[in-house]
């Protein structure tokens, strides 16, 4: 019986970004979560790199994708480090056009792959995917403002992306289950 449960949390479609009442809070729920999360981790003084660890800001955009679909997670994607960024100054001045790019295409691919792969498969290829688009703009521009020296891509892989592959784990485990039980969750409210 919960397996059964889990498969159908795990096997859900999306919501339909129609004005209802659900629709709207649920996605307006993800966008405060989403700026307050992070908030909270810099107020407890977690800032560069250990950030990386926790990666704050990808959670919410990653379940509105999954609960909403591409646009929602892209528009998120972009929305949510700009906002972040007007209110508190961050992510950082030096890494902001690179995070830009990069969660809306975790917003976007994660949308976009949930009806294609299983909601574990889509998240881990927009992780993968959002990782790449902001490898290749870093690459592309040059050292970046909150990095001392010009570093190889091993290297930056290393030191950005290493720190955040506990919570990338997490997110590809997680995040489909938890948005298939509110996605089974809002149909009922709907």
């Amino acid at each position: 019986m919960v397996a059964t449960g889990l498969i159908s949390d795990v096997t859900y479609g999306q919501l339909s970004l129609r004005k209802s009442k659900t629709a709207v809070l649920g996605q307006v729920l993800f966008f405060a979560l989403a700026l307050i999360i992070p908030m909270v981790f810099h107020a407890r003084g977690i800032v560069f790199p250990a950030i990386l660890a926790f990666q704050p800001m990808h959670w919410m955009i990653l379940f509105a994708a999954l609960a909403y679909g591409p646009l929602s997670g892209a528009l998120m994607g972009i929305a949510v480090p700009i906002t972040s960024f007007l209110l508190t100054g961050h992510p950082m001045p030096g890494t902001l056009p690179l995070m830009l790019p990069e969660l809306a295409v975790y917003g976007l691919v994660a949308g976009l792959l949930k009806q294609k792969v299983t909601a574990f498969g889509s998240v881990a290829i927009a992780l993968v995917a959002g990782r790449a688009v902001f490898l290749a703009l870093s690459m592309m521009l040059g050292p970046l403002m909150f990095m001392r020296e010009e570093v190889s891509a091993l290297g930056f892989i290393q030191g950005v992306w290493g720190p955040g592959v506990p919570a990338m784990i997490l997110q590809i485990a997680l995040l489909p289950i938890l948005a298939g039980l509110y996605v089974n969750w809002a149909k009922d409210k709907a």
